[in-house]
This record gives structure tokens, sequence and C-alpha cells, in this order.
């Protein structure tokens, strides 16, 4: 399948060279930092010079973006749209908002491109090892269109509705994982407070009902002050921000204050994983 990749950064990069290992016919382009399109171009993508000419007869393009804003600034480009081959599936992996998703959708589908609204959940190690899940929004024929695409990437991929759905999930999933993990830094400073053995601690959790894929991936990174980014806390902030602004005028107690606690960190941590989180319980204690 000829596939159109913009968007390689962390998460993009390890996803386009898993299609260019598995034999895709993958285009790519240069964006801000041109390493990553060179190194895939190494690997075996084609390097073109412009999105217009990398979308041209591809049977699909895949992006996967910062934001909105990114998302917006270059899928909604006349220029873009119109160089995409008719029934080309545009597949929108970005995290970002259902609204911006759905405009995206509305100018697809208006000029005969079909849209599946993509967001995954796995983090980097899920991209570099092609274990994410594909939570898709959109028309089952175009899921369908692209599935062995997506089957190179993910070990999961859910249909949950239209376009705009996807987006969605994603915001409601992203709540409840950044608000596990300021729970779970909690947990950590009552259990050293109490004098608990960590690993034992762990042990029990794991095989308990407190036990979360969070608990299982953050506590003992927490614990050893681990804070190498699988996913860094400017895009827990971006994440949690787009459910809550999702939510509107919607009580969302818990999620706010944890988004606050996320906000008092401050830009200095924003290159860490999320669960650097617990160094503010740390540093309120002292």
């Amino acid at each position: 399948m000829r596939i159109a990749f913009f968007g390689t950064g962390k998460m993009g990069f390890p996803m386009a060279k898993r299609l260019v290992l598995a034999g895709q016919e993958v285009r790519v382009t240069v964006h801000r930092n041109p390493e990553p399109a060179h190194a895939l171009q190494g690997m075996g993508a084609t390097l073109y010079d412009a999105p217009e000419t990398a979308v041209r007869d591809a049977d699909c393009l895949i992006a996967i973006l910062p934001g909105d804003r990114q998302m917006e600034e270059l899928l909604l480009r006349p220029s873009l749209m119109d160089a995409m081959a008719p029934g080309a599936v545009l597949v929108e992996m970005s995290t970002a908002s259902p609204r911006s998703m759905e405009a995206i959708e509305a100018e697809y589908g208006g000029r005969g491109l079909r849209v599946l609204d993509a967001p995954v959940s796995g983090g980097v190690k899920g991209a570099e090892e092609g274990t994410l899940t594909v939570i898709a929004g959109g028309a089952e024929n175009a899921l369908e269109t692209v599935r062995p695409v997506l089957e190179v990437l993910a070990a999961k991929i859910v249909h949950v509705g239209g376009v705009g759905a996807g987006k969605a999930v994603k915001a409601v999933n992203q709540l409840i994982v950044g608000s596990n993990a300021v729970i779970v830094s909690e947990a950590l400073r009552l259990a050293r407070h109490l004098g608990v053995d960590l690993e034992k601690l762990y042990h029990v959790v794991s095989a308990s009902t407190g036990a979360s894929p969070i608990f299982a991936s953050k506590f003992m990174k927490m614990a050893k002050r681990d804070f190498a980014p699988n996913f860094t806390l400017a895009l827990m902030k971006k994440d949690m921000r787009i459910g809550l602004g999702e939510g509107g005028d919607l009580p969302l107690p818990m999620a706010n204050l944890a988004y606050q606690l996320y906000l008092m960190l401050g830009k200095a941590c924003e290159g860490e994983d999320f669960s650097v989180i617990s160094t503010l319980f740390e540093e309120v204690g002292e």
C-alpha cells in the first residue's frame, strides 16, 4: 500500500519505521527536524520535497501530529486535499479534539476522500513493538481499507463509532491515565511514610484490586526516580486539557485537581515522563 506518513516524532518515527520494515511503500517529507525523515529514507522510505507530492496517488495518508493547530494547518491545506486521489483514506492518529476531527472530516468528505479518526494508546514502547491500541472512529469501509496497515502498528483495533468518536474515547482514556498516576504517586508517598517494602507492596497490589496498568508501569519507576520519557509531562498536560475542555461546564473535580497538580510542576520537567508528578509530592512533603 502507498502510504504518505506525516509526523515522525517520538511516536510517529517508530510507527513509520515498522511500516517501512514491513515492506509498505512509505513516503515522508521533512518537517522541522530533518533527521527522522532521512533516517527513514535510509531504511527504505521515499523522501518527498512537499506534503502535496507525497500524497499524490497514495492510498492513505497517516498523520500523527502534536495537536489541533498542527492538524488544521497541515491537513486543511486546499493544495494537500486537492492532491489526494479520490477515495484515499486519511488516518488521523493525533491526540486532539473531536471538534477539530469533525471539521477535517467535513472538508475531506466534500472532496470524495475518506477519513478514519484513529488515535492510539500504548506510548513509545507500544509504537516500537507494534502493540498499540488503535481507537478507530469512522466508516467501516475506511477502516477495512487500512486494517492491514494498522495491524502492523497495533495489537488491538477497536471501532468505537463515527469520526470524532476516536478522539472522544482517547480524551476519556487520558483523563483516567493522568488522574490514576496522581493516585499512584500518593500511594508511593504513603508507603514510604509507613516504611513498607516497596517491592513487596508492588507484588501485592499487582495481584489485588488496586492494580492498574499505570500502577504496573509507573510505580517502581517513580520509586527509583526513573523518569526517562515514554509519554512526556508536556503531552499529558495537553491531553488532559483536551478532555477537560471537551467537558465544558461538566463537573469533573478529580480530573481538574489532577490537571492542576501537573501544572504545578512547571515547564522544567515537561520533557520527562509524566510520572515525574511523584516528585511534586516529595517537594510538598518536605
